[in-house]
């Protein structure tokens, strides 16, 4: 048997292209299209799509994941805050404050300075109560008034000491030592927070 031939592949020309010979005429390069087949011939423009609402960028992820922990950070600290002996006195403080109020007519929205006083008494002794124990309620007059005045947040002598002395008098009859309610309400307010 024999193999039928194949064929050979053909050689390449390398021979000049006529147009590179001296004196050849150059082929016609082809005519140009006028300007309204040129324009004819184009697409009109095409606008990027519209930036979708969702899902956000990944910097939204970012800001919204802050927030929620800002938000978790803060809602921790003023549950914490709410734990505390000092938010339970400062309410105390007010329950029996307003309680007070609405007993007695008040001026500018508070009763009188021994109102307050006896208002704040209590709550103050439980309160060193719960810090010092069972001996911190047996103190009177002067070791009270020294308690009273102890800190940097203590009170001042003549406030002390008619905190000391004003519950035991009977309503209405507390002398007048001077002291400012709204002043006196601040004061009780600020020895608690600092105490607690």
């Amino acid at each position: 048997m024999t193999s039928p031939a194949t064929p050979a592949p053909p050689t390449p020309d390398f021979s000049t292209p006529d147009f590179l010979t001296p004196g050849a005429k150059i082929p016609d390069a082809p005519a140009a299209p006028s300007l309204e087949e040129s324009l004819a011939g184009l697409r009109d423009i095409h606008l990027p799509p519209d930036v979708p609402f969702w899902p956000p960028a990944p910097g939204w992820y970012a800001l919204a994941g802050l927030v929620v922990l800002v938000g978790l950070v803060l809602a921790i600290r003023e549950w914490r805050w709410r734990q505390t002996l000092a938010y339970k006195a400062l309410k105390e403080f007010e329950a029996t404050l307003a309680q007070a109020d609405a007993q007695e007519g008040a001026r500018d929205g508070l009763p009188d300075a021994q109102a307050i006083a006896v208002a704040a008494s209590g709550v103050l002794r439980r309160l060193v109560r719960a810090q010092s124990g069972d001996a911190a309620t047996a103190l009177t007059g002067e070791a009270w008034t020294r308690v009273l005045v102890a800190g940097k947040a203590g009170f001042g002598v003549a406030e002390a000491a008619f905190l000391a002395r004003a519950p035991y008098y009977p309503p209405a009859a507390a002398p007048d030592a001077g002291i400012a309610p709204k002043a006196f309400v601040t004061a009780v307010r600020r020895w608690i927070r600092a105490r607690a």
